[in-house]
């Protein structure tokens, strides 16, 4: 099954209101003004700019190239599958800490969602796990 180009959209739409969510409403409401230097909400708020350029990007690009997408996948099958990553990642989570669970549970949901490349794999498990360690070593 293909996706459309309304779903693209909606997505791309979506994601997008999202970030604004974040950036206007979220992150001020949670966030309070700082007396020295930077606020609070500085870098969640560029963090957020910078994913809502990247979802612009990518949604502009994905529907100006007219390629047909593979839909997502559906069903109890999908579920299945997310609720088993979530509970993998839990058990690392507590056996292992937070920098092995963050190495090792997107590269399982990346498995899960189908990815069957190694370096994408890798290179977020190595991205993740090492920043996830440098901040909560």
């Amino acid at each position: 099954m293909m996706r459309s180009r309304a779903s693209l959209l909606a997505e791309t739409l979506l994601l997008c209101g999202g970030c604004l969510a974040l950036m206007f409403w979220i992150i001020p409401a949670q966030t309070s003004e700082g007396g020295f230097g930077l606020s609070p909400a500085f870098l969640p708020t560029m963090l957020s700019a910078a994913i809502l350029l990247l979802v612009l990007g990518d949604g502009a690009l994905r529907l100006a190239a007219g390629r047909a997408e593979s839909a997502y996948p559906a069903g109890f099958g999908a579920l299945a599958r997310l609720l088993a990553v979530a509970g993998f990642g839990a058990l690392v989570l507590g056996y292992a800490g937070i920098a092995a669970s963050a190495a090792v549970t997107p590269a399982a949901g990346m498995l899960a969602l189908g990815e069957r490349r190694p370096l994408p794999m890798l290179a977020t498990s190595a991205l993740l796990g090492g920043a996830f360690w440098l901040v909560f070593r």
